[in-house]
């Protein structure tokens, strides 16, 4: 089922309508597919295999996990996490990682100019950046920054067109902007 839910994300993003956001009635261009976590090396290769392969679009993609370590060494404290963790303790880093990952630096990490006509955005890495950052929360922020650009979320958990939970366990969280991929 994974790999045919992937298969249909590649021909959308070879879709002229999709990239322009045709038929879209003025929502926003986001759709989300929600895996089944356990497929998580099936879909890191699809992106891997995406990045490699010809498309009508020009695919941007987003490891969330890459931005936070690139903001963690723009901040000159990837060495000192480990210890700040056992010294402090798994709350207070949470606390102190969250003051300086925020949504708006990963956005800055995220910003590229120009923003070509058949640009589309492929989000990854979303377990891999929990509990730093919340989808929801960097989606709705990258809409000034992104507008009328597509984007796909490949989720690791249910997506069912209305919430959002990640690993299929935690609590679900309102998400209604994006379209289901089901």
């Amino acid at each position: 089922m994974t790999k045919a839910k992937l298969d249909e994300i590649r021909a959308m993003m070879n879709d002229p309508k999709v990239i322009s956001g045709e038929g879209l009635s003025n929502e926003e261009n986001i759709r989300i597919y929600g895996y089944d976590p356990e497929d998580e090396q099936i879909v890191r290769h699809f992106v891997k295999k995406l990045q490699e392969s010809t498309l009508a679009c020009n695919l941007k993609v987003f490891n969330l996990y890459e931005i936070f370590l690139q903001i963690c060494e723009k901040k000159k404290i990837m060495k000192a996490i480990p210890n700040m963790e056992e010294k402090k303790g798994p709350q207070k880093l949470l606390a102190e990682i969250q003051k300086f990952a925020t949504v708006d630096a990963f956005i800055r990490e995220m910003q590229y100019e120009p923003h070509g006509d058949k640009d589309v955005l492929l989000l990854t890495g979303i377990g891999s950046v929990f509990p730093f950052m919340r989808t929801r929360q960097l989606l709705n922020a990258m809409q000034p920054h992104f507008s009328n650009m597509p984007i796909f979320v490949l989720y690791p958990g249910e997506y069912d067109g209305h919430e959002l939970r990640l690993f299929n366990r935690l609590k679900a969280h309102s998400y209604y902007r994006a379209f289901f991929i089901q």
